[in-house]
């Protein structure tokens, strides 16, 4: 299955800010309020507030603004509300203890688009 570009964009953004732990979640067959969670995490808040800040500037550019916004102020757990994506960027204790990932686990997991690297890192 091909990754759609929006997805793509969120996985290219969150990586540009060293997001790691990137997994995203088809529920459409099993939730009624969003077809797709992103769940990604940072090493500290500060990183959590940077990843969700490049991924909502990167959605910019296609005219895509969030709902809502969530978590900003604490970093622990920043949400970004789409409608039909839903992006969770949490450290690693707050993604343990709420286990969101579990609780969705009977979605359909996606397949992440291969890392690009700059030609500078490339070697033959």
């Amino acid at each position: 299955m091909t990754l759609d570009s929006r997805l793509a964009t969120v996985v290219d953004a969150a990586r540009s800010k060293k997001a790691f732990r990137i997994r995203l979640v088809d529920v459409s067959q099993i939730a009624s309020f969003t077809d797709t969670m992103a769940f990604m995490s940072g090493g500290s808040d500060r990183q959590n507030r940077a990843i969700a800040e490049a991924i909502e500037d990167a959605l910019k550019l296609a005219d895509e603004r969030p709902i809502s916004r969530e978590g900003e102020a604490n970093g622990n757990w920043v949400l970004l509300d789409y409608g039909n994506l839903v992006v969770h960027v949490m450290d690693e204790e707050t993604r343990r203890h709420y286990n969101l990932e579990g609780l969705w686990s009977t979605g359909l997991e996606l397949e992440l688009p291969a890392e690009a690297h700059p030609e500078s890192e490339v070697r033959s």
